[in-house]
């Protein structure tokens, strides 16, 4: 591949304006109608060219055979002023597939390039500021039209062009392949530090609403923007004939119109909060069940796309605990609710199948003890919804017309009843474990015509909010070590919702789930299981490692709490029934030294398979939170010194993990690089700095953005982009 450096200008970002004289009447008047004026026009260096000049004064190469004439946007360092690359919009650019309103290598780079992001005039004070929220947008006319609406509007903001939905991401070193090969490493580009501790919105195309592989660009992007702890906020451009970035729209709505869209935005955070509140108006829940059913509901909402829907299992010891008021509560806010007690089998499947509505189901207790048939299948019906692919097969039609039917079982379930669910229902759900409330506590009335002039708004901003997330069914977010894997698909969409709406709310999540679930499978474990708890409880009492069945068997009958003294119709356990309940964990009995002879009995070693296999996790690193501060050594771009560009990661990092040495003498997060020819805006050639920048994002989907890097014709590719390819969820 060549090394050619692209043509860099002396002349500084913050150079006095001057007429652009290279744009015709025409130019500036299709960019004074998107409110661009001549005067931001010349701070930015924007010119038309030739095609010589593309080629020579920018470095813009593309083939032999395309022309390069059009308009130039110079990206230009915030901190240094100096120009660094520069990207052609093309006037003839070629059509895609033969289709004239189609068009591909519609913007051309700078040959040899790495990427960088479009910086429009003043970004320097604006970076500085870190008050100032930052707005990604795709191309640099919507960076430059935004930065002009920004002005006449008074708004705070910093407009900054990514080049394409995946313009944020591409080679940013190398790195060696499990064959020995040095190959190119993509990932995020180090100049997305600038939105570290920053709200940033993300303001894609109005394609982005529709197009499932913009919607993977957008939650990729929010995804690597949280580890650098932005506040990131997915706005959405109403889509309309003739309107494509944010440039168009302010163009034809107005910059009224652009406000509404900025206005109209709503905080996850808050919307949490306020779930919260609102739910705790009427039912008496202890604050970490609170949070969880307040994300439930937001799931109801965001079931697009996900593989999995976790259950709310809602139980009581007694009636008159709430069961039901929560029921009615939650009514208010969810999507499609459908309250649906004893509902037939057939009207079961049909509902679900046709309209996939949130369903409420009371009184299962009734249900599940009542008639055998009807119980056994509604134990099926729950125990396949949770799936996407879940389903139930049935015959329709009449003699020799009957066909078989897949109905599909799967939608949002919120069952409610006195005393447990069937275990395998269970372990498909978030238990929300009610108690009547104190006599002393008051809760307000639930009566519809108060409560839904209330509700309609919160539920509105609650679907509003799940639009503006764009592919949440895409993030993977890290899950707390002690749950089960069953359990973790069942937080999977969650600590999703959580983690989007940011605040305390990714911490507070994971907190109250690890809490609930760990309790549940204290509460619900079977007696195989309580009897190896119990057990690993009497040997981690005793100095010794071994101990007699007769002595183990005392031990246990004197834990209170367990059914060991009672066991066999009171007749208490016996050595031959512990031996019998430890068979099936392969644990035998056998003879053991001890002072005084050699009986039967057991070694705490007998046990460490059965206990790693079926007692819950048991680590201090219990809950586990986004990759806002972590590191590893091989993570491999310098961010420098550039205060403009902070490294990611604080003080923490792991060991390397393909050669690559950590930089002894840096602070933890140093990192020895190869040099690979362009340094990230700001950096010094040569320098060793601290800071890495996450590169796990999902790998660039062909065709999904709009830039294209120049390069000779028969050329190696300059802008190849090899990735980690990862199914997309959704994609069922």
């Amino acid at each position: 591949m060549s090394t050619a450096a692209t043509p860099q200008s002396d002349v500084p970002h913050t150079a006095p304006p001057q007429q652009p004289v290279s744009l015709t009447p025409a130019d500036l008047a299709k960019f004074a109608r998107l409110g661009i004026s001549p005067e931001l026009l010349a701070e930015a260096h924007v010119q038309r060219v030739t095609n010589d000049d593309a080629r020579q004064t920018y470095g813009i190469l593309g083939s032999a055979t395309q022309d390069m004439s059009g308009i130039v946007f110079p990206y230009f360092d915030p901190a240094t002023g100096r120009r660094v690359t520069a990207r052609v919009r093309r006037d003839n650019p070629e059509a895609e597939n033969g289709n004239p309103k189609k068009f591909k290598n519609k913007y051309i780079s700078a040959y040899g390039d790495r990427k960088h992001l479009y910086f429009p005039p003043g970004s320097e004070s604006k970076l500085q500021d870190v008050g100032t929220p930052i707005v990604l947008v795709e191309a640099e006319k919507s960076a430059l039209a935004l930065t002009a609406w920004a002005e006449r509007t008074g708004r705070k903001l910093l407009a900054v062009g990514l080049g394409g939905c995946w313009g944020w991401k591409g080679r940013i070193g190398k790195t060696t392949t499990a064959s020995g090969e040095r190959v190119d490493e993509v990932g995020p580009l180090p100049d997305l530090a600038v939105a570290k501790g920053r709200t940033t919105y993300i303001l894609l195309d109005a394609n982005a609403g529709s197009n499932p592989k913009v919607q993977l660009a957008e939650a990729a992007l929010a995804k690597a923007l949280r580890r650098y702890t932005a506040q990131v906020q997915i706005l959405r451009l109403p889509s309309g004939e003739g309107i494509n970035g944010p440039d168009d729209f302010i163009g034809l709505r107005g910059d009224a119109a652009m406000e509404t869209v900025f206005d109209g935005h709503v905080d996850g955070a808050e919307l949490l909060d306020n779930i919260t509140s609102f739910i705790q108006r009427y039912v008496s829940l202890p604050a970490a069940q609170a949070s969880a059913v307040s994300l439930w509901v937001v799931h109801t909402h965001a079931l697009t796309g996900q593989r999995y829907t976790p259950y709310l299992e809602i139980t009581s010891a007694e009636k008159q605990s709430g069961k039901s008021r929560l029921l009615e509560t939650i009514y208010y806010l969810i999507r499609k609710p459908w309250k649906c007690d004893g509902a037939s089998v057939a009207a079961l499947f049909r509902k679900v199948d046709q309209d996939r509505p949130t369903m409420l189901y009371d009184e299962s207790d009734a249900s599940f003890k009542g008639d055998p048939e009807y119980a056994q299948v509604l134990r099926g019906f729950f125990n396949s919804g949770n799936h996407h692919r879940g389903c139930i097969a049935r015959c329709i039609g009449k003699g020799t017309e009957s066909q078989v039917k897949d109905f599909s079982t799967f939608c949002p379930k919120a069952i409610a009843g006195i005393g447990r669910l069937p275990d395998t229902v269970s372990d498909r759900s978030i238990p929300v474990r009610m108690e009547r409330k104190w006599v002393s506590e008051k809760l307000d009335e639930l009566r519809e015509r108060f409560v839904e002039p209330v509700a309609a708004p919160l539920r509105d901003r609650i679907a509003a909010w799940v639009s503006q997330q764009g592919a949440l069914w895409e993030a993977i977010p890290e899950q707390p070590s002690r749950l089960s894997d069953r359990q973790r698909d069942a937080v999977d969409p969650l600590l999703a919702i959580a983690d989007a709406a940011g605040g305390e709310w990714p911490q507070r999540a994971r907190t109250s789930l690890v809490e609930i679930l760990t309790s549940a499978t204290t509460d619900n474990q079977s007696i195989g299981v309580q009897l190896l708890s119990d057990i690993k409880t009497v040997f981690e009492a005793e100095e010794s490692d071994r101990l007699p069945s007769a002595e183990l068997v005392d031990r246990l009958k004197q834990i209170e709490t367990s059914p060991w003294a009672d066991w066999n119709k009171g007749r208490g356990l016996t050595t031959n029934a512990l031996a019998s309940q430890l068979k099936k964990f392969r644990v035998y009995p056998t003879n053991i030294r001890v002072s005084g002879g050699v009986p039967k009995g057991y070694r705490r070693s007998d046990f460490e398979d059965a206990f790693g296999r079926y007692l819950a996790r048991e680590t201090p690193e219990s809950l586990i939170l986004p990759d806002s501060d972590r590191c590893t050594a091989t993570d491999r771009i310098n961010t420098g010194e550039n205060p403009l560009f902070e490294p990611l990661h604080g003080a923490r990092c792991s060991a390397p993990k393909n050669g690559v040495s950590a930089n002894k003498d840096a602070p933890c997060g140093g990192v020895a690089v190869e040099k690979q020819g362009d340094e990230p805006l700001g950096v010094k050639t040569g320098e060793s700095t601290p800071g890495s920048v996450p590169t796990d994002a999902p790998a660039v989907v062909a065709g999904s953005g709009e830039s294209t890097q120049g390069q000779p014709k028969n050329a190696k590719s300059a802008n190849t982009e090899v990735g980690i390819l990862r199914p997309v969820r959704g994609e069922l």
